[in-house]
């Protein structure tokens, strides 16, 4: 068929007979490399290529001392050094301390020491009147004043008002800050504009101390060719392009790449607007706007979301001061570059972030605030910080939601909806039913992604806790949450997306993070390229989409996988196959946790019942919330796991949680003396007693100072002034008045062996203070497997030089460089019973450490107590990179272990048998870990551990480490930690949870009650009761966060209504323990208005029914549920 020529038709008349001259096919390597050559600003060629033209004008540091000394222009120094360590704020330097600043002399170096102070600087700069007037009438479009300052620290620029500009980071990165034209416009001559503002230097560079000296490296104020920039950004897109893209787009990149080059001239400015020409081949016309974005719909089947982010460690390299400064110098540089693009969205996270800045820097924050309101800025992830959530207990992990989620209602009045985590170093079975308890649906992290064994192997899933509650996850695919935004950050994003087949969108999370920062413009400008590229070029590479917001893109991923019903799921927690040494490290941090957040469980429980009895007592919500603000503080992700700097402990944490330990003492204190009860005994309060917080019956044993007469034969004396007394009740506890019935008793077998007994538990102990047999006397089991060890409480020093993070990481292969603690230096038996009998142990661990173990057994009046033998443990610690570890072998067979966790049991597997098996060598425990089969079990207890492990038929917890980074002198000391092994009949029960509940009670030892209140005392046991399955454990009983009532000054969120105004309510935390359904009904001895099952924040969700001053309630296996008694 004939068809007619057309203008794109192949001309053979035109086309040329002959070629005389050769024409070489390009080599793709060499064409390739020859690209870096181009925007290459300290290569051999940079004069010859695009660098040289950056810059139009240029003024550095005036040689002359002082700007009143010539008509020249110039940029002058004065500087001003805040004493000691001092962080002063701008108010505190600006105007009273401007007589100190001295002006720095032309030539000589401007030196800043030692490390973490601060310095101030008054920049001056003088500027001739042309180039202000270029500026000014914009001669050449776009291009501005920008003020270059390096000074290889951290920095940020105030405007003369005391309000933050922007931050500069230093040594190299983050160095230019735009300065608005009309800081000029109010100080000018006839030849000359001129401008005064400041600089505040802290010496620290983005990541730590990073040196003792600091130095001024760069100080001008230039005008850049703003064509030039935009060139340079084409040619990086593109040349990336060239390198990374797939055939045949990156082939033509290239040649577009190469030809720019052909056409510039170094020597020609206007060859710069002949290359952007060229690049808009590829890229479009619309890369110097938001217009971008507009071009071309976005296709949903290959998009990526990029979200501007700024991750701030609270502290890790540096301190929580430094932190503050951080939070400021991030946060006023995003909102710069919210003013510039206006596609920009950026989002922060850490409710105490926002405190800080409204301390510190409240009118940076009514700039944040405004952004917010302009959706802009975004608050988001619903914590107090971005917390660990292995270590905490159940009620700290509450309490990140309840202060962090109200905070933000009261600042901006709406919640988070997103748990944003993306750093935190392996996440619990139960944060999904937490989140969700707490209005948060959807979850974020990326730290999976640091998997040193397997390749977690999905992005978008449901995340399914114990308790079968889900939150949508995303773990964006570039693996990272500072990406650079470069073209490859955009390519992984879809392309390393493992769940492809079910959705295939992306979250790209970029800008600078760890030490803050976030975004900077040269991000936004390379994403406007990528998005350029992908709707010009095509190909596989995707869409990249800035303006939709993390909820924009959550809200995509439900509607196109039906409400996530088309998700994998998966099922129990998230095991970060990495830094598993965190269970252990900073061993004293890990105890104050411990010790505060059992002592708040104490103050609350006593307060509240203080409170309802007593209409004078006000509970102290405001202190109680303070001290939990901390106590969250301190649960920051670097803090509590222990991979901060000795600085942030030494000087932060530990002081803070020492004064929250002394403040909790007194609030409890002030509780217990409405009922007429004191921890002194005087002509007033005469009569012993000891008050619980666990509403069960139980026993225990305590030390006692002041011995009433009456109690004399039924105590047992352990030093000139001590007495132990057993005491025996719920919340009430009244000294025993009988003997002991089945009295401890110790003695050494002629075998060498010490005997110690009880007559429900009989072990049998060595001289070197290994237990070699353990019998259950009642069920006539033996529970000490010889077959491999020569018994249990065997103390091993396990070599610990972990691959890369010293105070983050141990290592598999340190299991098998280990030895045993062997030969004890002393052993001889410290108390014979009948209450308590011991055998004390000091072990030599090497020529620098030394451990000293009691080893006890309690007596008991009921065989039906719960018994256990007990470690109480004394350790000088000075090691370099060894970890103790304590085992014991038991007869015990299963292919599982459980691990409590919060609210809750994680099993985790007892063999290797796959490579996610033996990932799992290190584990995260609470209070105990089970190992059990059908007929008998063994738990182990502990008061402050938080590591360890079953493996076989051993057990190990994990005692103490000793890295040496970040923190040098990490765990070295004195150190005091008790753990208990208990046998039991039958599987995991409630004794073993009762156990672990007790064994941690911070309650003082002894106290004593008026005559009068003697016999009320019984009645605090009736104010709240629980009955039902026995797995039911009552964890917290707390006032309302809404009452009227409460003393409430200077809290925190005023802005919060008050509820049930001229009522009172009563808070009830409950959870099933063990992992089976179960119901159970809540009695109260006050009169009931109303009952509601609340969520995690304590808002009403459903009324539930009255029925004798009591209600009923269903739970599902590990179900946390919340009730507010309205009284």
């Amino acid at each position: 068929m004939y068809h007619s020529h057309t203008s794109n038709a192949f001309d053979g008349e035109s086309y040329p007979q002959l070629r005389p001259q050769p024409t070489f096919k390009a080599v793709d390597s060499i064409y390739e490399n020859r690209l870096r050559q181009f925007i290459d600003t300290d290569g051999q060629y940079k004069d010859l290529n695009l660098p040289k033209l950056y810059n139009r004008h240029r003024v550095c540091l005036s040689n002359v001392e002082k700007p009143e000394n010539t008509d020249n222009e110039g940029i002058w120094l004065q500087k001003w050094s805040a004493p000691g360590l001092t962080k002063p704020l701008f108010k505190d330097v600006i105007p009273d301390k401007l007589k100190e600043f001295e002006f720095c002399k032309p030539g000589k170096p401007i030196i800043m020491s030692p490390k973490w102070s601060s310095h101030w600087f008054q920049v001056h700069i003088k500027i001739s009147k042309d180039w202000y007037n270029d500026i000014k009438t914009e001669k050449h479009k776009r291009e501005v004043f920008t003020f270059l300052w390096d000074a290889g620290c951290e920095a940020m620029v105030f405007d003369l008002k005391g309000c933050p500009l922007q931050g500069l980071t230093g040594d190299g990165e983050r160095t230019e800050c735009e300065i608005p034209i009309d800081w000029f416009a109010s100080n000018k001559s006839n030849t000359h504009y001129e401008t005064t503002f400041y600089i505040e230097c802290g010496c620290n560079s983005m990541f730590g101390s990073g040196g003792d000296t600091y130095g001024v490296r760069i100080c001008e104020i230039v005008q850049y060719n703003y064509q030039a920039k935009a060139l340079y950004y084409d040619f990086l897109v593109l040349s990336d392009a060239a390198r990374e893209n797939a055939a045949p787009q990156k082939h033509k990149a290239r040649e577009i790449c190469n030809r720019i080059m052909d056409v510039f001239d170094p020597n020609d400015v206007s060859s710069i607007d002949k290359g952007r020409k060229i690049a808009t081949e590829f890229l479009g016309s619309n890369v110097d706007s938001s217009a971008v974005f507009k071009e071309k719909k976005l296709n949903k089947f290959n998009a990526v979301y990029a979200i501007g982010n700024c991750h701030i460690d609270t502290a890790w390299l540096w301190d929580f001061a430094t932190s503050k400064t951080k939070i400021a110098r991030s946060w006023s540089t995003q909102l710069r570059l919210i003013e510039k693009y206006p596609e920009y969205v950026f989002v922060a996270s850490a409710a105490q972030h926002f405190k800080w800045l409204i301390q510190y820097y409240p009118d940076l924050y009514k700039k944040v605030k405004k952004a917010v309101t302009d959706g802009r800025f975004i608050p988001l992830g619903g914590s107090w910080v971005e917390n660990d959530t292995n270590l905490p207990s159940g009620e700290g992990l509450v309490r990140q939601f309840l202060i962090g989620q109200r905070y933000f209602q009261h600042l901006f009045g709406r919640k988070s909806d997103i748990f944003w985590l993306p750093d935190s170093f392996g996440y619990s079975s139960q944060i999904p039913q937490i989140c969700r308890l707490c209005e948060i649906p959807k979850f974020l992290t990326q730290k999976l992604s640091w998997n040193n064994i397997n390749v977690f192997p999905n992005n978008s899933f449901n995340w399914v806790g114990i308790d079968c509650s889900q939150v949508m996850v995303h773990m964006p695919p570039d693996n990272t949450y500072t990406a650079d935004a470069n073209f490859g950050d955009v390519k992984r994003s879809v392309l390393n997306h493992h769940n492809l087949y079910d959705d295939q969108k992306g979250m790209l999370l970029y800008g600078k993070g760890d030490g803050g920062g976030g975004p900077t413009p040269a991000m936004v400008e390379k994403l406007r390229r990528c998005r350029g590229f992908a709707d010009t070029a095509g190909g596989e590479f995707p869409q990249v989409e800035m303006g939709p917001t993390v909820n924009d893109f959550y809200n995509e991923l439900s509607k196109d996988t039906d409400n996530g019903k088309k998700l994998p799921s998966w099922r129990g927690e998230l095991y970060l196959e990495y830094h598993r040494g965190t269970y252990t490290t900073q061993a004293k941090v890990k105890n104050y946790m411990r010790t505060v957040e059992l002592s708040m469980h104490n103050v609350e429980y006593f307060a509240t019942f203080a409170s309802v009895l007593n209409k004078k007592y006000k509970y102290p919500l405001a202190k109680i919330e303070s001290l939990w603000e901390k106590i969250c503080l301190c649960q920051f992700h670097d803090v509590l796991p222990g991979s901060c700097i000795n600085k942030v402990y030494g000087e932060d944490v530990w002081p803070m949680l020492d004064k929250v330990v002394k403040q909790e003492s007194k609030l409890l204190d002030e509780a217990l003396k409405v009922f007429g009860v004191s921890t002194k005994k005087d002509d007033k309060h005469k009569h012993l007693v000891k008050m619980s917080s666990l509403p069960w019956k139980k026993s225990s044993i305590s030390s006692i100072s002041y011995l009433p007469n009456y109690l004399l034969s039924v105590s047992q004396k352990i030093s000139d002034d001590k007495y132990l007394i057993k005491f025996h009740g719920s919340t009430l506890l009244k000294p025993m008045m009988s003997k002991i019935k089945y009295p401890s008793t110790i003695s050494e077998l002629e075998n060498g062996l010490f005997e110690l007994q009880n007559s429900k538990l009989k072990a049998l102990i060595n001289k070197d203070g290994i237990v070699v047999k353990l019998f259950d006397l009642v069920n006539n089991k033996q529970l000490i497997n010889n077959d491999e060890m020569i018994g249990g409480n065997q103390y091993v020093m396990f070599s610990d030089t972990p691959l890369n993070f010293p105070a983050w990481d141990t290592e598999l292969y340190s299991l098998n460089k280990f030895k045993y603690v062997s030969k004890a230096t002393k052993c001889s038996i410290k108390m014979k019973g009948p209450l308590l009998s011991a055998l004390e142990v000091v072990h030599e661990l090497s020529p620098t450490s030394k451990i000293t173990t009691l080893i006890s057994l309690e007596g008991l009046n009921h065989l039906d107590e719960i018994s256990a033998i007990k470690f109480k443990c004394s350790v000088s610690w000075n090691e370099n990179y060894q970890f103790l570890k304590v085992q014991f072998p038991v007869n015990i067979s299963n292919d599982f272990a459980s691990y409590e966790t919060q609210f809750g049991i994680t099993k985790r597997p007892t063999h290797f048998n796959t490579s996610w098996d033996v990932a799992k060598f290190e584990c995260c425990m609470h209070k105990f870990v089970d190992f059990s089969d059908y007929n008998y079990g063994v738990s182990i207890l502990n008061n402050n551990k938080y590591g360890g492990s079953v493996h076989g038929n051993v057990i190990t917890l994990s005692l103490l480490r000793s890295p040496k980074y970040p923190d040098e002198k990490a765990d070295i000391g004195d150190h005091y930690f008790e753990y208990a092994i208990l046998p039991h009949s039958g599987p995991l029960g409630v004794s073993t949870v009762h156990a672990g509940w007790e064994f941690n009670e911070r309650a003082p030892s002894e106290l004593y009650v008026t005559s009068e209140m003697k016999d009320e005392l019984s009645k605090l046991e009736d104010i709240v009761s629980v009955s039902g399955d026995e797995g039911i454990i009552l964890s917290n009983i707390k006032r309302g966060e809404d009452d009227f009532d409460v003393d409430y000054t200077n809290g925190l969120m005023t802005n919060l209504p008050k509820k049930f105004v001229g009522s009172q309510t009563i808070v009830l935390r409950v959870y099933e323990s063990l992992g089976g359904i179960s119901e159970g009904y809540i009695k109260l001895g006050l009169p009931i208005k109303k009952v509601h099952k609340t969520n995690l924040l304590e808002e009403e969700k459903e009324e539930l029914k009255v029925n004798s001053n009591g209600f009923r309630f269903k739970l599902r296996a590990f179900e946390i549920a919340t009730f507010k008694v309205v009284l």
